[in-house]
């Protein structure tokens, strides 16, 4: 028996039961009263009766990948890549840099996928500005690509990297409108719980959910809950001594304090194909605080979140011009979607003008049901899914062409690197192989 085995055999019998009931059990207390209105705004359909032939669309996968090695100088090594594929043309791009960067694992492997992102946007509005007209399909979320506001890169010779980004990402969006170009976003077991948020703010004007406590109060309580955690539960045991009941808002405060991913929930409750009502989704109280500081002190904030290129005004005069467009970022609209009951949902993301709707990320609070027509997009969905393998045929096709094997980075973009530089660097030990 392999040394530690026994150790981990005990810690099973001692822990199995919580593991199963972490990972299998709902909201505790407000269950029922959630799951009904899961049911309520759970769109049953079966996904069949959308499916085209794949020929009835004009699409352009996007998707990405990269590697890096961090060298035994403390700097880092990276490559990233970006692939499109239509039906008559590929796009490529390729990012390749050695810097230094003072940030923790965490935020470097951060900014290599905001990296990511950033070639996929540059992919998709360079095949725009070509003349491409018909679905820019990006594996990934659009909210998460929206949903931050620029700070200053831990990459020490690229600190401006999130204004080029914004820049880009705004550029996108204008082509996209001023094209007719539908941009989709698809994921799978997506950890978004926007959805959990809405159902949340549905069942938190019961009274058996809410007590005595006026609604108001309730509500404010769910968003210090999201926003400023400490202060909800605080402000929970200001209202336990004023209130005779308070219900479950104790569950609700330590569900919203849980990070559940909305998919769990859809798979504890659906028994048949659909999809979730389409939400228009808006920004963070955090990022709202944070434009209004833009609107009443742009350079303030560019010296607060950017401090090392504050003092560089060309940098400063366009970081301006990007900071001060971050209204005209469009609402996004979301929604899951089960094709198959023996599958997990997919996450959905359209950009509202897509769909019709002229509404402005900074003007979305909680998340809002729309009436906006998404059969369009279900179409796309439905007849890109491939089964239980493969989410989406169009983007399991560009992901296979993009994927980064490590061997290949070692061996092709790190020992040409050594070459330039000129230094040896340790051979890579291949069983901490793995792919991006």
């Amino acid at each position: 028996m392999p040394r530690f085995y026994d150790l981990f055999n005990g810690e099973i019998t001692k822990k199995r039961d919580s593991w199963r009931n972490r990972y299998h059990e709902p909201p505790k207390g407000i269950w029922p009263f959630v799951k009904r209105e899961i049911e309520r705004w759970w769109v049953r359909a079966p996904l069949k009766t959308y499916e085209r032939r794949p020929s009835d669309f004009n699409v352009l996968a996007i998707d990405s990948s990269y590697q890096m090695e961090r060298l035994r100088n403390g700097g880092l090594f990276y490559v990233v890549r970006a692939l499109g594929l239509s039906r008559k043309r590929e796009y490529r791009r390729l990012e390749v840099d050695f810097d230094y960067t003072e940030g923790s694992a965490h935020e470097v492997t951060n900014i290599m996928q905001r990296k990511m992102e950033y070639l996929e946007i540059k992919l998709a509005t360079e095949a725009i500005s070509d003349g491409f007209r018909g679905v820019v399909l990006l594996d990934g979320s659009l909210y998460g690509r929206v949903s931050h506001l620029p700070v200053e890169s831990p990459l020490s010779n690229d600190r401006g990297f999130f204004i080029r980004y914004y820049r880009e990402v705004l550029r996108l969006f204008d082509l996209a409108e001023e094209g007719g170009v539908l941009v989709v976003g698809v994921s799978k077991e997506s950890g978004g719980r926007f959805f959990r948020d809405f159902l949340i703010k549905q069942v938190i004007t019961l009274p058996e959910v809410r007590g005595e406590v006026p609604e108001e109060e309730a509500k404010r309580l769910i968003s210090m809950a999201l926003d400023r955690r400490r202060e909800a539960f605080r402000h929970m045991k200001r209202l336990k001594s004023a209130y005779g009941s308070v219900g479950l808002l104790e569950d609700v405060l330590k569900e919203l304090t849980t990070p559940r991913p909305d998919y769990q929930l859809i798979e504890t409750s659906v028994t048949g194909t659909g999809y979730t009502t389409p939400l228009l989704l808006g920004p963070s109280s955090r990022w709202l605080r944070r434009l209004r500081r833009v609107g009443e002190d742009p350079d303030g904030y560019l010296r607060g979140h950017f401090p090392t290129l504050s003092d560089n005004e060309e940098f400063m005069r366009g970081a301006r011009v990007v900071l001060t467009r971050l209204r005209d970022l469009p609402a996004v609209i979301s929604f899951h979607v089960l094709p198959d009951v023996r599958d997990s949902p997919l996450r959905v993301d359209v950009p509202a003008f897509c769909l019709g709707l002229p509404r402005r990320f900074h003007e979305v609070g909680w998340p809002e049901p729309t009436d906006a027509d998404v059969s369009r997009v279900l179409s796309i969905v439905a007849t890109g899914y491939g089964g239980l393998e493969y989410h989406n045929v169009w983007l399991w096709k560009v992901d296979r062409e993009v994927k980064f094997h490590r061997r290949e980075f070692d061996d092709m973009y790190l020992s040409k690197f050594k070459e330039v530089v000129g230094v040896i660097l340790n051979a890579r030990d291949y069983r901490r192989v793995r792919f991006v």
